[in-house]
């Protein structure tokens, strides 16, 4: 399939800690793609009310306690999540973390994944370019050209990431990589170190 023809959607979780099996989802933020556009007026965001709140968490995210408590649990809003992934792609900064806890909080969930920072890696391989050895959202927004003035907020997060996924997008079609095959190919190729 074309890039430009694809959907993606980026996801950010925001949760209690790092343990898929022990720690939970307690806000979520989605911001659709089609192709290389950001679609942001589709964008989704929904607390998510846990089990057991983890006072520490919640103020390494700014939500409070109260806004936990009458939130919708994870079942209720999952249609909705459902409906918005299916058939589309998910971009993410460390991907394969959200997935686990999206996959462990409904049992049936699959898709394929695309994380950013194999991108940014792909990227400097094919074009000779240093890549930054263990980025954070911050690092690889800047290398970008973006700014991060707002963020730990799932909804801000998956933004930014969008636009640093939009970016390669537009970088992947410059040297050739034109369809989600090729896409998936390099970033799934062993890495061999830049001299």
């Amino acid at each position: 399939m074309n890039i430009r023809e694809a959907r993606f959607s980026s996801l950010d979780l925001e949760t209690t800690g790092l343990n898929p099996q022990k720690d939970e989802i307690i806000a979520i933020g989605i911001v659709p793609l089609e192709g290389l556009k950001i679609l942001s007026s589709n964008s989704f965001y929904s607390l998510v009310k846990p089990k057991k709140v983890k006072i520490k968490t919640l103020k390494i995210h700014g939500i409070s306690q109260e806004k936990l408590e009458k939130a919708p649990c994870f079942d209720e809003i999952y249609p909705k999540i459902r409906n918005i992934l299916e058939g589309s792609i998910l971009v993410g900064f460390c991907v394969e973390l959200d997935y686990s806890f999206l996959k462990n909080a409904s049992r049936n969930f699959n898709a394929e994944k695309i994380d950013v920072v194999k991108v940014d890696r792909a990227l400097s391989r094919f074009l000779g370019e240093k890549y930054l050895e263990s980025p954070d959202l911050d690092s690889l927004a800047k290398k970008y050209g973006l700014k991060t003035p707002f963020r730990h907020n799932a909804l801000a997060d998956a933004f930014i990431t969008a636009q640093i996924f939009q970016i390669q997008l537009l970088r992947l079609l410059k040297v050739g990589i034109n369809t989600v095959e090729k896409l998936m190919s390099i970033i799934n190729e062993p890495e061999q170190p830049i001299l």
